[in-house]
């Protein structure tokens, strides 16, 4: 018990068990991350922590800003964070995802971001799915991300059980309606990057969940969804979470617009 942190107060006793964690070894959870409020950095330790308390793997955290401003007592091998020193306004996440990738040395990776939480089952069908080679990429949900407001996110992180979301779904607003793409993908590394990996070409926040789901589409590859909801942590909605400018949003737009027109070539 000793490698698993302590967070919010509670015990490393009191919310995991070794032998329950799924062995996970043959893949990396990768997370872009700039910490630009507190509740951000809160949900990225709670994230984390789900993580690890839920799966045997290792997750690398890749943070980008102009000063480190994510700290943390994780105490385990499993855990890794670099920090890129960052002056940009925007924080091109794209490219940070691709960094990540490179860093990692398993066959299958997971790409998540901080705010964002998937039961645990649903992460293992995608898990099955891509070991049995059905798909190179899986998204963990089947496109539902429901918004948790800051009450319920905070209750949340002091008991960090999907149950408890999953019995409060009627009750809570869809993010962006019933076809999301963004929040988690897992990939076979490999194919993925032979996929083209993350376009760069895409700034800031923007159109890139879309743009990666209809680019492996349009070269044939097969896309799993996992049956379930995702659950979206609340946070202040700072740079990182709105187009940088009106001039990077019509030009994340028209690459989106270029992927699409490759169809059918």
């Amino acid at each position: 018990m000793n490698d698993f942190p302590r967070i919010h107060g509670k015990s490393a006793e009191a919310w995991t068990c070794t032998t329950c964690k799924t062995n996970l070894t043959d893949f990396t959870f990768l997370m872009p991350l700039r910490v630009d409020s507190e509740k951000r950095k809160e949900n990225a330790d709670t994230s984390i922590s789900f993580i690890l308390r839920h799966f045997d793997a290792t997750i690398i955290v890749a943070e980008g800003d102009e000063s480190k401003r994510y700290y943390n007592d994780f105490q385990t091998d499993k855990f890794l964070h670099c920090f890129i020193h960052d002056e940009s306004v925007f924080f091109h996440k794209t490219k940070y995802i691709n960094r990540l990738i490179e860093l990692s040395s398993t066959r299958f990776i997971a790409v998540w971001d901080a705010d964002v939480i998937a039961p645990p089952d649903q992460i293992l069908e995608s898990v099955t799915v891509l070991r049995q080679g059905k798909a190179i990429i899986s998204i963990p949900y089947d496109g539902r991300v429901y918004v948790c407001d800051n009450s319920l996110s905070d209750l949340f992180r002091r008991v960090p059980r999907t149950e408890l979301l999953l019995k409060l779904v009627p009750a809570l607003p869809l993010m962006y309606g019933h076809c999301s793409t963004g929040g988690i993908f897992i990939a076979n590394r490999e194919k993925y990057l032979e996929a083209g990996g993350e376009n760069e070409s895409i700034l800031g926040w923007g159109p890139e969940d879309f743009e990666r789901v209809k680019r492996v589409e349009i070269l044939n590859q097969k896309i799993h969804f996992s049956s379930g909801p995702l659950f979206h942590l609340w946070h202040p909605r700072g740079r990182t979470s709105w187009y940088t400018d009106e001039e990077t949003e019509i030009r994340n737009r028209r690459e989106l617009i270029n992927t699409c027109r490759y169809e059918g070539e």
